[in-house]
């Protein structure tokens, strides 16, 4: 890794990851021409005539499992119009901007540009991120919403884009709301005014909080209702307000619009699906076995037990690491991954795209301890992986081995997730001085470490 930074610029490695996905998009027409088992993933042609209805007038909901908002299916008419691979180019290319994100953040933190491409590297040569973007998958898109809302808002100089791409992303997933927590968290007097002034509602809002909290302030009795209604009204700054106002308002515009034109299968397919949703055969989650012996009447306890953990961790998490934003998302996203009640491989890339954002803050030692962690995680899933081809190719039945190697896959994450929380180096996005700090440079009066 070390001579990466030698043989490569950020241009070379961009073109490299180019050349990778290149590669990767013509073997993909090869093997599905000639060979079986094909290369392209089978959500892609769900796109794809998803997207075919879409040019014909007609609901991208006729598309039997097509569960995604319309707004994927209008992206990927070309794939109809033009060339059928429209949409694995637009998702490589994607790809290669995630990079970009991840390369400017950690220059942005203080990283030379050089000692960044290792880090840039872990995401634009890695062949399961490449495989998984040529073979139709959309989360790279996804990966560039996430992203590009972090570096905006964390430049301050777009924060409107950055709170309208939220709410896009949310819009088109909706998972990524979970990170509106540790969000509103770094949003406080020491994020500093992306504005020059506010707006005048804002401006005498503003003013009235003041002196609120003044006429708290001047009381000399304290008690527990005082500090309540003093820690809200210092919650709510204007700052939060005009995050959440701006992306709420993206979401249910989009959300609104798409509602009115396809109605409740929209609603159904996009949201209320996904919080249903029980896979019995491709699902690396604990909850797999249960799901597959309930299939016939499942219990609506079940839904709410696997829920529960699952959001008291992120939100937990976004609350404890939510000053040390890219952290703070990437445990969040893991641990939503990992107790989820459906895992499939994809998934994997919603945690994939900020772990080196997080890398450079670890005190891991990855020759040892991190290759151990990077080992187990993948035989978890090669375990995983056999007896699925067991069950899916050759026919016998194996749910149980599955369900066995799932849990085993689950204790491997919980152990990486403790791992990274108690060897991570906990670093403040912004100094008092609401400059976004130097964390691994030398050069900046704010690099210090507190």
């Amino acid at each position: 890794m070390n001579k990466l930074s030698s043989l490569f610029t950020f241009k070379k490695l961009l073109i490299a990851a180019f050349l990778l996905r290149l590669i990767l998009l013509i073997y993909g027409e090869f093997q599905d021409a000639y060979f079986t088992v094909k290369y392209t993933d089978i959500d892609y042609v769900v796109f794809t005539d998803a997207a075919r209805y879409i040019t014909q007038g007609k609901s991208p909901y006729l598309r039997e499992t097509y569960r995604y908002t319309p707004i994927l299916a209008m992206i990927l008419t070309p794939n109809v119009y033009l060339f059928k691979s429209f949409g694995k180019c637009l998702f490589a290319a994607a790809d290669l901007l995630v990079g970009y994100l991840i390369h400017r953040i950690l220059v942005l933190r203080g990283m030379p540009s050089k000692s960044a491409l290792k880090y840039d590297a872990l995401y634009l040569l890695n062949p399961m991120v490449a495989n998984i973007s040529t073979r139709g998958n959309a989360e790279s898109l996804l990966g560039v919403m996430v992203l590009g809302t972090l570096y905006l808002i964390l430049t301050r100089r777009h924060f409107l884009w950055g709170c309208a791409l939220f709410g896009l992303s949310v819009h088109f997933k909706i998972y990524p709301v979970i990170y509106a927590v540790p969000l509103l968290v770094l949003l406080d007097e020491n994020y500093g005014d992306p504005f020059e002034s506010y707006p005048l509602i804002l401006r005498k809002y503003q003013y009235v909080r003041f002196r609120l909290l003044h006429l708290l302030d001047s009381r000399e009795d304290e008690d527990s209702f005082k500090k309540t209604v003093r820690a809200i009204i210092q919650f709510f700054s204007p700052l939060r307000i005009v995050f959440g106002v701006a992306s709420a308002t993206v979401f249910f515009v989009l959300t609104g619009l798409m509602y009115q034109q396809y109605g409740n299968e929209f609603m159904h397919n996009t949201y209320l699906y996904h919080v249903t949703r029980e896979d019995h055969r491709h699902n690396f989650s604990i909850w797999f076995y249960q799901m597959y012996l309930g299939m016939e009447n499942t219990s609506p306890w079940m839904g709410l037990l696997a829920f529960v953990p699952q959001l008291a961790l992120v939100v937990l998490i976004g609350v404890a690491f939510g000053k040390d934003i890219f952290f703070a998302c990437f445990v969040q996203t893991f641990l939503f991954v990992t107790f989820n009640k459906v895992i499939t491989s994809q998934y994997f890339m919603w945690y994939i795209c900020l772990f080196p954002l997080v890398l450079p803050s670890s005190k891991i030692n990855f020759q040892w301890k991190g290759l151990v962690l990077l080992i187990a995680w993948a035989a978890g899933q090669g375990l995983w992986l056999n007896f699925a081809y067991q069950l899916e190719f050759l026919g016998q039945n194996t749910f149980l081995q599955l369900w066995m190697a799932g849990v085993i896959f689950f204790v491997i994450n919980c152990w990486i997730v403790v791992e990274f929380i108690l060897n991570h180096q906990y670093e403040h996005m912004y100094g008092q001085s609401a400059r976004i700090r130097w964390v691994w440079g030398t050069g900046d009066p704010g690099s210090k470490r507190r």
